[in-house]
């Protein structure tokens, strides 16, 4: 009877060591699956190979602003707007980004212009200046061989307060630039592109709605290849008129704006699709036409110099640039 009871105690004690151990077997496994990402988000966790050298200093061949000269009130021909969408891009593939493109944490998740699933690909809230995104100079710092928009460039010209990006005119030879360049040529420069998507910028452009907009300011895009890859300028207010111009050799569409743009923030954005541009400002579709860029990749660039006599120096005349976005 006493061999049976020990008999009986031995097989119970068994039975709770196995069921403690397929307990603990059954946790451990679950802890294991949740620190383990799957799907998009471990995609994302991945390191993404840097394969683009650095290259040096191209000679530049956009003409940036100063191609708008050229164009003329009611020179584009304007047709209806289409729906939005994303078409894809280099920028972001799968949901990652790749070959060193800056993508920060956004504070916006979709455009309030065009429509569609689009993914933040590009957030610069300007907290600081990044040189790794930027470079505050056209190819050459100040130089009187580097001028936009009929200014020398100068990175003394271009600052960050309270979050916003500002660049000035010190003298009537000296204006700023920013740029995304990835081709020119600044030490640490990475840049950004785009092909297909949509970017937009909320801008402060100093002036009056009585007197115009002042000095030369332009938010405007453009490829490596002048004129073959394009040019767009977004917002490039001409003679104190705000106006969008596009440049290929296809032609030179533009629209002149009636209102005041002036001594406010306003959002201006391009949704660039293969074959045709749709410009937004603050939300609505406001300019469509056909492009002949073959879709080539994109750098931004924000801008002030000078025209004519409508020229204001210093904080005065400043465009205050508070955050650009690119969404695919």
């Amino acid at each position: 009877m006493q061999q049976a009871t020990a008999r009986l105690l031995q097989f119970l004690c068994c039975l709770l060591v196995l069921a403690g151990l397929s307990g603990s077997a059954v946790r451990g496994q679950g802890s294991l699956e949740a620190a383990q990402p799957t799907g998009q988000a471990a995609e994302e966790l991945a390191p993404v190979p840097d394969d683009n050298p650095t290259a040096g200093p191209p000679v530049p061949d956009s003409t940036g602003g100063d191609a708008a000269e050229a164009a003329a009130p009611g020179s584009g021909t304007e047709t209806s707007g289409g729906e939005g969408g994303t078409a894809g891009g280099d920028a972001a593939v799968d949901g990652k980004a790749v070959k060193g493109t800056p993508v920060v944490e956004g504070k916006a998740a979709a455009p309030a212009g065009p429509p569609g699933p689009w993914q933040l690909v590009f957030d610069e809230e300007f907290d600081a200046l990044n040189p790794a995104v930027w470079t505050p100079y056209w190819f050459r710092d100040c130089n009187p061989e580097s001028k936009k928009n009929g200014v020398k460039t100068c990175s003394g010209n271009v600052s960050v307060v309270n979050g916003e990006a500002r660049l000035q005119l010190s003298d009537s030879a000296s204006g700023a630039l920013l740029s995304t360049n990835p081709k020119d040529g600044a030490p640490g420069h990475v840049g950004f592109e785009y092909t297909s998507g949509y970017v937009e910028a909320r801008i402060f452009f100093p002036g009056t709605c009585s007197g115009g907009i002042d000095n030369w300011p332009a938010w405007w895009t453009a490829g490596q290849k002048f004129p073959d890859t394009g040019e767009i300028d977004i917002a490039e207010p001409l003679k104190g008129t705000m106006s969008t111009v596009y440049h290929s050799p296809g032609g030179h569409p533009a629209k002149w704006f009636v209102g005041c743009f002036a001594g406010g923030f306003h959002t201006y954005g391009v949704h660039r699709k293969v074959g045709s541009n749709d410009v937004y400002f603050d939300g609505k579709l406001v300019f469509s036409y056909p492009t002949t860029d073959g879709n080539a990749p994109h750098y931004l660039i924000l801008n002030v110099g000078l025209w004519g006599d409508r020229q204001t120096l210093g904080p005065a005349g400043a465009v205050r640039v508070d955050w650009v976005r690119a969404w695919q």
